[in-house]
């Protein structure tokens, strides 16, 4: 059974992920932002976009844990969702907002959720069966994770910008 500290410690780390995403971002100028060091590669506002859209589903992903455990889930293809949606092309303060939202809307339903809901599970094509605890394990981490990638595509920028001309 999972212990009210550990329940607590997943629902803060999930609920600081705005405010951890935002300070990461605090005042990258805009040629930065949008970088990419690849064609296949995301730049900083494709992975904000990324993160705001994946809540998106997550959100929707405990609600049905919550209410039909057991229910299948769609694979989220965030390869197409990136394309479709024209990360590149959108405003980063509707994508921040929408993390925001989401995050806020969903933090009091995991507050509120009895102790036997987070052994509750979904079914995904890919990952089989995953309990609350485990989806939000996973994404109170997916935004470090970004957060990493975030530092990664500054130091290439910089890198870039330093390297001597060929």
């Amino acid at each position: 059974m999972l212990s009210a500290e550990r329940t607590a410690s997943l629902i803060e780390r999930y609920a600081d992920g705005p405010r951890s995403l935002e300070a990461a971002i605090a005042g990258i100028p805009p040629d930065e932002m949008r970088w990419r060091p690849g064609p296949t590669d995301w730049s900083i506002h494709e992975n904000v976009f990324h993160l705001a859209d994946t809540d998106l589903v997550t959100s929707v992903r405990v609600r049905f844990i919550l209410v039909e455990p057991g229910a299948p889930m769609p694979w989220f293809n965030q390869g197409a969702w990136a394309a479709v949606m024209r990360y590149a092309d959108r405003s980063l303060a509707d994508a921040l907002a929408m993390f925001r939202a989401t995050r806020a809307a969903t933090v009091p339903l995991l507050r509120d959720a009895p102790t036997a809901a987070w052994s509750q599970s979904d079914v995904h094509p890919i990952h089989g069966s995953r309990t609350l605890e485990q989806v939000i394990e996973h994404y109170g981490n997916h935004v470090h994770y970004h957060l990493k990638t975030i530092a990664k595509r500054r130091q290439q920028f910089r890198d870039r910008r330093e390297a001597p001309p060929a």
